[in-house]
């Protein structure tokens, strides 16, 4: 059974080096490349993203878009209209997603389908790392 596809979604606003390591913690993440995709809402940055992001596509699938700024909430929405995934998946730009991420959220996912699952964030002074295990609710 294939496992199921994951739409990554990230808005972003000029903070490329958090970007940058946060695409790279992606990067790493142990699932199938060709189950999960990573769209990237730069809500109108100041300066370019794209060649943070760049790089990065010969790793993993990458949509870059752009948009007037109009706050992180329009982004992840920007974002989800256009995500092909069977889940959504958020997270922030400033989050270094842990390996197993995916497949903690894909473990939890096949036990409850129908629900909205959250995980945990631990802020570590200048080092933010969204941690898991996912939580229902």
């Amino acid at each position: 059974m294939n496992q199921p596809f994951f739409s990554i979604v990230i808005p972003t606003y000029n903070r490329p080096d958090r970007l940058k390591n946060c695409l790279q913690s992606i990067s790493n993440l142990d699932y199938p490349r060709d189950r999960f995709e990573v769209i990237i809402i730069d809500d109108g940055s100041s300066m370019s993203l794209e060649p943070i992001v760049t790089p990065f596509h010969q790793q993993i699938e990458i949509t870059f878009i752009t948009q007037a700024n109009a706050g992180p909430a329009s982004a992840r929405n920007t974002g989800a209209a256009k995500a092909r995934g069977k889940f959504i998946v958020f997270t922030d730009d400033d989050c270094q997603p842990k390996p197993n991420w995916l497949n903690s959220l894909e473990t939890q996912f096949t036990r409850t389908p129908k629900s909205l699952l959250g995980g945990k964030t631990l802020n570590r002074s200048e080092r933010i790392i969204c941690i898991q295990p996912p939580v229902n609710y």
